[in-house]
Order: C-alpha cells, then structure tokens, then sequence
C-alpha cells in the first residue's frame, strides 16, 4: 500500500510520474484516467469526473442500448470517480506508476452509482455482513 504522503514524497524524488485511478468497467477491466504524479498530488486526488458512457458500453467500448442511466436518446452525462486513497499501491508492471482503486459516484449529491460494479460489490459485502457471513472468493 502506499500513503498519500508517501505518495507525494515519491512524486517529489521523481520515482513516480503517473498515478492511474481507475474503476472496474461492466466487463470487469479497469478503466479511468492517468494523471501526471504531480497534477495527482495538487488536487486531483480528491475526485474526478467521468463519462457515464463507461458504464453502458461493450466490451469493444460501443454503446449498448438499453441502459436506464445513459443512452444516445437520454444522452451520455458525467459521474465522479472519487479515489480510494486506502487501495493505492505503486504498480510493478508499470514504470514510475502508481495505481489507485475509486469508487463512482452520482455527479450531483455524491451518492454511490448503484449500478457501478464496485459499489454492487461493497453492497452485497454489507448485506453479508448484516446476516453475521463473510465472502471468500478467488479468480480463476
């Protein structure tokens, strides 16, 4: 894991340049936005903004009608990607690169985007936990 104080001292002596924060797509990949390390530090690291199309495409990033949330008729607006400064970790597979888990959240009230695969995610992790359960699971 890495702090965000660690992060910004690693910025400074020039081991880090990029920081990726990123979210889980409907097919499971991590999508989001690089950022320059020090554009990261200054502020970005709060939250950013993202399209709602991420949520609603296919695998080969097309459109998928049908979505409630985003649609050419409904038009394709933007949502918060706010990152998880507790799931940032320098990247072995990328030079100078540190990467960061955000959660996605509803543009106007800051309320989770229900349809977000992380926020299913930690939904279904709290009703485990009201029912006294724990999940344990592996990729394949």
């Amino acid at each position: 894991m890495l702090t965000l104080a660690q992060l910004k001292k690693e910025v400074a002596a020039g081991s880090i340049d990029t920081v990726v924060a990123a979210f889980p797509d409907m097919q499971g990949r991590l999508i989001g936005k690089r950022f320059h390390a020090q554009y990261f530090v200054d502020g970005a690291y709060e939250e950013t903004h993202g399209c709602n199309y991420l949520l609603a495409d296919d695998i080969d990033m097309e459109p998928v009608p049908g979505y409630k949330a985003a649609s050419w008729q409904k038009g394709y607006g933007d949502f918060v990607i706010k990152p998880d400064l507790a799931t940032m970790r320098v990247t072995p597979w990328l030079e100078k690169t540190a990467l960061v888990l955000c959660d996605v959240l509803d543009h106007h009230d800051h309320s989770p985007l229900p349809h977000a695969p992380r926020n299913i995610l930690k939904g279904q992790l709290a009703r485990l936990e009201k029912m006294k359960m724990k999940a344990f699971m592996a990729s394949e």
